[in-house]
């Protein structure tokens, strides 16, 4: 195996950009690996709070514990303090950067580990411009076929990731936090090189969901850190005296973070399309879902667990539907999901919002039409829409190519429907989404699941569904896609 090299800076280097000098150094010599962020607590009384809140209501650090954070560029302030509060607290907090939202960086990063890699081995070599990976002239690495690339050359970022993981998988007792913040729309040249990092993480992170439900990982916390990026998307199209200050936009997470778990399951219980789940699951039938814009389909979920996302580890399924301990927590939490039989739903499912991926942003309206459980048909405004969408859904890989083996597998996955979620009624947020202030446009799944109801393909077996994390070695990747809440249901 590759060894890994940790690149180690403090906040402020990654925030003025100068971290990039020492990974061009690094990746440039072959000592590919991870930046390793320095802890550090935050001046912001609103994020300690925040974070002092989400720490208390997950219900399961304790001192001795490990925590990896692995953190979005927009959310290192969240991440650093998450780090320096669990420290306090006798906590291992160790932060590394995730590296999918840099574009420019990336290409020329990994260009440099190829380089470096070619003196050795035998790998694809800058091609003529205008082949697949970038454009002519734009910046070192462009015209580099990335999806060409042995993904071996980043063999050392796998290393890394093993070296954090290695500690929890021999002793247990850890935690697996995210603390995430929007991303910018990538720049389609950039997609290649993200798509092969995307595949390398992928594969080495594999573990987590077996290491999450054998309960050596205690608990998978995802944290929302709101963002200047935020607001300006939720301000689009709204009138001036609607629009978002940054101010009040993190005021209102935050205290989205702190609504108590029974105040969440009070709301939640009082949703008809909630309660009609929860005897679906309890006692069977089919379930009908429609909209406005056109969804309209149906689906069974008889025991199978219905879950409260509350933000607390432990059993979460409401009424008497089987028994779910949920290891997975989400910050702000406001929904109410649940894994249908997976050959049960048929029907289409229409989408009014755009989605913004790392391959780029899927047009609204779009639509996916579903047979017996798995994605037979997609429809969206332009061709690369529908090449984005397709590549979500498990119909054909972004880059054309076929796929064999294992990949093949795990990719087909993704056709298979996941999760079925009702959302939107966080109390803080729902006069808001009521209002037309408050909409699932940012690009954050995240927050946008907790504004709109939505539906997910591929893996679901960390709520007790049947479609596994990783087939093999290769991952299986879950897509949420957002819609309204205006939903009429009934049950038969």
């Amino acid at each position: 195996m590759a060894t890994g090299h940790f690149i180690d800076v403090d906040r402020r280097r990654v925030e003025d950009g100068t971290w990039l000098g020492e990974a061009r150094i690094a990746w440039g010599a072959g000592r590919v690996g991870l930046v390793r962020v320095a802890p550090e607590p935050t001046r912001d009384l609103q994020l300690a709070q925040a974070i002092e809140t989400m720490i208390a209501s997950n219900g399961s650090y304790q001192a001795g514990d490990r925590a990896v954070i692995h953190v979005r560029p927009a959310a290192l302030e969240m991440g650093c303090a998450t780090a320096h509060a669990l420290r306090e607290r006798g906590i291992e907090a160790t932060v590394v950067l995730g590296m999918l939202s840099f574009g420019a960086e990336l290409v020329e990063l990994i260009d440099l580990a190829c380089r470096a890699a070619e003196t050795t081995t035998t790998l694809p070599a800058a091609t003529a411009p205008g082949a697949a990976g970038g454009r002519a002239g734009a910046g070192p690495g462009a015209t580099r076929d990335f999806g060409a690339v042995d993904p071996a050359v980043l063999g050392g970022v796998t290393a890394c990731y093993r070296e954090l993981l290695e500690p929890i998988e021999t002793t247990g007792r850890g935690h697996w936090i995210v603390p995430i913040g929007t991303a910018p729309d990538p720049d389609p040249a950039h997609v290649p090189a993200i798509d092969l990092l995307q595949k390398v993480a992928g594969r080495a992170l594999a573990p987590i969901g077996a290491m999450r439900k054998d309960g050596r990982i205690l608990s998978h916390d995802i944290w929302l850190a709101p963002s200047p990026l935020d607001v300006a998307r939720l301000n689009e199209d709204l009138p001036p005296e609607k629009h978002w200050t940054l101010d009040e936009w993190r005021s209102l997470v935050f205290r989205s973070m702190a609504v108590p778990a029974d105040e969440l399951l009070r709301a939640a219980m009082a949703i008809e399309g909630i309660e009609l789940t929860v005897r679906a699951s309890e006692r069977g039938g089919r379930l009908h879902y429609a909209r406005e814009d056109g969804t309209d389909f149906s689906y069974e979920v008889r025991e199978r667990p219905v879950i409260l996302d509350c933000g607390a580890i432990g059993v979460s399924s409401l009424g008497k539907t089987t028994p779910y301990r949920s290891a997975i927590t989400n910050q702000p939490t406001t929904e109410v999901f649940v894994a249908p039989i997976e050959d049960s739903l048929t029907g289409v499912i229409a989408y009014p919002i755009p989605e913004r991926t790392v391959h780029g942003v899927i047009r609204a309206p779009y639509r996916i039409e579903v047979r017996d459980g798995r994605v037979v048909g997609v429809d969206a405004p332009d061709d690369e829409s529908r090449r984005i969408l397709r590549h979500y859904t498990g119909l054909e890989p972004f880059d054309g190519k076929s796929l064999s083996g294992d990949a093949a597998e795990a990719f087909a996955l993704r056709r298979v429907i996941a999760e079925m979620a009702i959302a939107g009624f966080n109390p803080v947020m729902l006069p808001e989404i009521r209002n037309g202030r408050l909409r699932p446009v940012t690009g954050l799944v995240l927050l946008d699941e907790k504004v709109g109801d939505h539906q997910a393909f591929g893996a679901n077996d960390q709520f007790m569904g049947r479609v596994p994390s990783a087939y093999g070695n290769e991952p299986v990747e879950h897509t949420d896609f957002v819609g309204g809440i205006e939903r009429v249901m009934r049950l038969g």
